[in-house]
Order: structure tokens, then sequence, then C-alpha cells
């Protein structure tokens, strides 16, 4: 049985009672006097706290996002409403939705994967149909100067998921079009609602 959205929660984003969801993009960790950037920590209760008001959670984690002791490990939720994504895929509301955590770097460091390591686990992920791929790091977009990976972006154009949500770089736009019409939506120190067109 799906819960619906808290009411409060609705009204307070002007938004619809009903079934609603979360994506997120990693790097909720910030330092407990967020005097300085950077850091890395448990982020398990806010994943929760956004269970507690949506009707379910799905995302990858940043490379400053931890979950318990063990910095490296996918965290345990007993909630069937949270799905962390990392090299995995889930269906949700009819949705085939696949994400991969961390970020381009050196595999010996905290939520990192080589460029070719990223971009294969990207086109594993993507061998079949995806409607949305969640990545932390993802698609630079040239021709309007915001960073990310050329190999993923290459990935994204070829295999073409309906749509990218990155976080990790911010764009100054959230939202861009790759060649074949590849829809990459960037996250990172936003927050983005996206509603149901009505029929």
């Amino acid at each position: 049985m799906t819960r619906t959205v808290h009411k409060e929660v609705a009204l307070r984003m002007n938004l619809p009672t009903g079934s609603i969801g979360v994506f997120l993009a990693g790097d909720f960790y910030t330092v407990p006097a967020f005097d300085k950037r950077g850091g890395s920590g448990d982020v398990s209760e806010l994943w929760r706290g956004f269970a507690d008001d949506f009707d379910w959670v799905i995302g990858v984690a940043g490379n400053h996002d931890s979950f318990g002791e063990d910095r490296n490990a996918a965290p345990r939720f007993n909630d069937r409403r949270i799905h962390y994504l990392d090299n995995q895929r889930v269906t949700v509301e009819g949705l085939k939705i696949a994400g991969l955590a961390g970020i381009i770097g050196n595999p010996s460091r905290m939520r990192r994967r080589s460029e070719d390591s990223y971009c294969k686990a990207s086109e594993e992920l993507l061998d079949s149909q995806t409607d949305i791929l969640i990545t932390h790091d993802g698609p630079d977009a040239p021709p309007h100067g915001f960073v990310g990976s050329t190999l993923v972006r290459e990935a994204l154009e070829i295999l073409q998921p309906r749509l990218g949500i990155r976080g990790h770089a911010h764009w100054n736009e959230p939202f861009v079009e790759l060649d074949g019409g590849v829809n990459v939506l960037n996250v990172d120190a936003r927050v983005v609602i996206l509603r149901e067109r009505p029929a």
C-alpha cells in the first residue's frame, strides 16, 4: 500500500498530495559548524528524514557521504521506500531507474573510481532500457562550458536514457540537452521540482 506525502510538506512546497518521490544525487554531508567546505560523514538520518515525508527516496552517495562507521559501506535501510543505488537498478512507479555513486578519481580514496571504471559501470547500467540515470559525478556539457566527464557524456549520448540526474559539480543552469536529445538535470546545490505534465 503506497502512503501519501505528508500534507503539510505538500502544502509548504506547493505540491499536490499523492505519490511523490525524491531523487538524491549525493554530497549531503557538511561539517557541524558550517564554516568550511569538504569533510565527510554519515548522512543516514537525512535519507530517513526524506523517507518520513515522501513516498519514496531513490539516490546515490556523493564522495563526502558515508553511512555509518565504514566510510565506503553501502547503507542498510530497513525501509522499502528507500532505494540506495550504486551500480544497481530499481523500478518505481513504472520508471526504470539506475544509479551510480561516487566520482571519477583515485580509487584508493572514498567513493572514487577511475574514469574507465566509472564509464564502464554507466554503460552497463544503461545496457537495458533506462528511464532515469542518477549519478553523483556525470557528463560535461561543452557548449555551455559545464564541467564533467567527456566519456560519460559520450556514453549517455549513445545509450540515451530519458533523463540523467547528476550532482557533484555545480552548473549555472540546471538543465541541458545533449546530442541525441538526452536531457541532463544538474541538482548540485539546488532543489528541482519535476511535475507530471497533464494529459
